[in-house]
């Protein structure tokens, strides 16, 4: 396809989507869904329903506002939470899945980790940081400090951080300056006391290894690596600080140190003198090898305030531990079991049996009849939540019958996404055209979805060369028909609903849809070797999310976040410009000019932000659900009676 078709389709594509706002205006009801369940806020922005979901016990019938309301809380008991998965392993390096992530959230911490419900940074393993600008001089020598501009010179100013000074401030004149970073130097203070499960302290070390375990190419990390990026030098300063380096402003910066998880030296590095079998001349190869296959990826040594039990086939189970961790955010429940229950159907099932204490995964059925189900209502509640999670179905660019835009905007037009709303959701989704936050100032919430139009995605199969030549309905081209398999999950009745659907609507427009439901490891697997057509997800991303993972162009190749294996360089450019822009209001407006073109190219066929409808044992306490994944933290919870 030619540039300029190219562009001629791309504006097509975004002029269909802006007739698309007033269908769907004319199209979507007046009144919320009739239900016994609570219905969603309709007239409110996301982060003001967010806000008020964050209160305590808000779902709870009954529910008090008054904080002197809740009861004391009381250590003891087991909670057993749903989980729909169980992954392969704990070692969030190697394993990126949100399962592994919600369970490491208790069993782990990072440096700094982010307030679930307000979205703010906070020390963890860190008990403090700072971050300074880098000045670069002329002659490649670096400074770092607070730069404040001063005539015709810069004067450096560094910043202590406790326990350890930085230096004296100094003066450089401008004639002498290559150029300024700003926030490019972060500097920890760790907490003291804290130990590993298996009693060894807590090191600086141990956040070194990670990161340069990241820079291995045969550490299987492709998913995470590129968080790593511009992170390019880290060092220890003593026992309890370290400082790291960006070779450029990058503006998730702290958020990079929330992946930072870090790995015991004593159990993964080959090359430290702690390690039992310790080979100092040990290679990246071999060490590499050494932490993808230890068997403590599973059998996992953490460093929260909760310790790993057992790892079955079944369940995943953590036992509170003394190891240094805070006293007051160790939590309440002696243990807390992870269950896994891959039918949603069964989990309400067991919900209502007193089997679980939580899940965030009930079908749109259970959820709205729950209330006037005396068994469930006897021992549980529901509630509905939103965190910057979507539905999408992700193209594989390299198969050629989905290398064409047009067929990749026909199949989008040929998506009943507003059918599945109202009729899955009842109207609790929301349509989303980007991947990103839809709370935050870089989503372009002007920019609408396409309709609903099989007419339209005919005529642009046709242009492709995609119509039916041999009247069997099917549109065929090449002596091919165009024929299309999409993996889904196994168990999942959204999946199930959704492409029953969309099998009905492709056939409409000539297109045959094999639809094979598997097992998740079975999906990631294929996904991440390539050996598929399309794929049907939902997207969990962190509110500041860099795109560079999903698109662009140096992250196509087997195994990395850029499934579809999308390249194109004006996106290239507009993410680089992104991702080193510090000031907010302009990355805003290149993260929309972004989020336009990528829409216009339909890698993905972006669907819905879908709530978590949870259901909760009435045995809970101090229950709060919060914009940010995966919207609730077990620890803060605790059984009243």
């Amino acid at each position: 396809m030619s540039m300029a078709h190219a562009s001629s389709l791309r504006s097509a594509i975004l002029a269909l989507a802006a007739l698309a706002s007033s269908w769907l205006v004319s199209c979507s009801p007046d009144a919320p869904a009739t239900a016994t369940a609570p219905a969603p806020a309709q007239s409110r922005a996301p982060l003001d329903a967010a806000r008020d979901a964050t209160q305590p016990d808000r779902f709870r019938p009954g529910f008090d506002p008054r904080a002197d309301a809740l009861p004391a809380p009381r250590r003891g008991g087991k909670v057993v939470v749903h989980v729909e998965a169980l992954p392969r392993q704990l070692n969030y390096l190697l394993d990126n899945s949100g399962v592994t992530r919600r369970i490491l959230q208790e069993l782990h911490g990072t440096l700094v980790a982010r307030d679930l419900f307000t979205g703010v940074h906070r020390p963890q393993l860190a008990e403090s940081w700072v971050v300074e600008d880098t000045l670069v001089r002329r002659d490649g020598r670096r400074l770092y400090g607070d730069l404040i501009e001063q005539g015709d010179r810069w004067r450096v100013v560094p910043r202590s951080s406790p326990g350890h000074a930085l230096g004296a401030s100094m003066d450089v004149a401008k004639a002498d300056v290559a150029r300024i970073e700003r926030g490019t130097v972060y500097t920890f203070r760790l907490r003291s006391g804290i130990h590993w499960h298996d009693g060894a302290p807590l090191r600086v070390e141990d956040f070194l290894l990670t990161w340069r375990l990241a820079k291995i190419p045969q550490v299987q990390c492709d998913e995470k690596r590129f968080e790593f990026e511009h992170l390019v030098h880290a060092e220890k300063l003593d026992e309890r600080s370290l400082r790291f380096f960006y070779d450029r402003p990058y503006f998730g910066a702290a958020a990079v140190f929330e992946a930072l998880i870090p790995l015991p030296t004593h159990i993964y590095d080959l090359r430290d003198a702690s390690h039992p079998a310790s080979r100092p001349e040990a290679s990246d190869a071999e060490l590499a090898a050494h932490v993808n296959g230890h068997p403590a990826n599973r059998r996992w040594i953490g460093v929260g305030p909760y310790r790993l039990v057992e790892f079955g086939d079944e369940y995943v189970e953590a036992e509170r531990v003394e190891n240094g961790w805070p006293s007051e955010d160790s939590g309440w429940f002696d243990a807390i079991r992870w269950r896994l229950i891959t039918d949603d159907a069964l989990a309400y099932r067991a919900l209502c049996a007193g089997e679980i204490d939580f899940t965030s995964r009930l079908l749109s059925d259970d959820y709205f009849r729950a209330s006037s189900d005396p068994e469930f209502a006897a021992r549980a509640y529901v509630g509905h939540f939103y965190t910057p999670r979507a539905s999408y179905i992700g193209w594989n660019l390299r198969r050629p019958q989905l290398a064409d835009a047009r067929v990749r905007t026909a199949l989008a037009l040929a998506t009943d996404w507003d059918g599945y709303v109202q009729g899955f959701y009842r109207g609790l989704a929301q349509r989303v055209t980007a991947e990103w936050f839809d709370g935050g100032a870089d989503y372009d919430r002007e920019l609408a979805p396409l309709p609903f139009d099989v007419a339209r995605a005919r005529t642009l199969l046709a242009e492709a060369g995609w119509y039916d030549r041999d009247g069997d309905g099917l549109a065929d081209r090449d002596g091919q028909p165009l024929a299309i398999e999409l993996l889904t999950q196994a168990g999942s009745r959204s999946g199930e609903v959704f492409l029953q659907r969309y099998q009905e609507t492709l056939a409409q427009a000539g297109v045959r849809l094999d639809i094979s439901a598997v097992a998740w490891p079975v999906l990631i697997e294929r996904v991440r070797e390539r050996q598929f057509d399309g794929v049907f997800k939902v997207w969990v991303v962190p509110i500041e999310s860099d795109p560079a993972q999903r698109w662009h162009s140096r992250e196509v190749g087997t195994g990395t976040a850029n499934e579809t294996s999308f390249a194109d360089p004006e996106v290239d450019r507009l993410i680089d410009a992104y991702t080193v822009e510090l000031d907010a209001a302009r990355r805003g407006a290149t993260s929309r000019e972004l989020q336009r073109r990528l829409y216009a190219e339909q890698a993905y066929n972006y669907g819905v932000k879908v709530p978590h409808k949870f259901g909760a044992s009435l045995r809970l306490r101090n229950v709060r659900v919060g914009p940010v994944d995966p919207g609730f933290r077990v620890r803060e919870w605790y059984f009243a009676e």
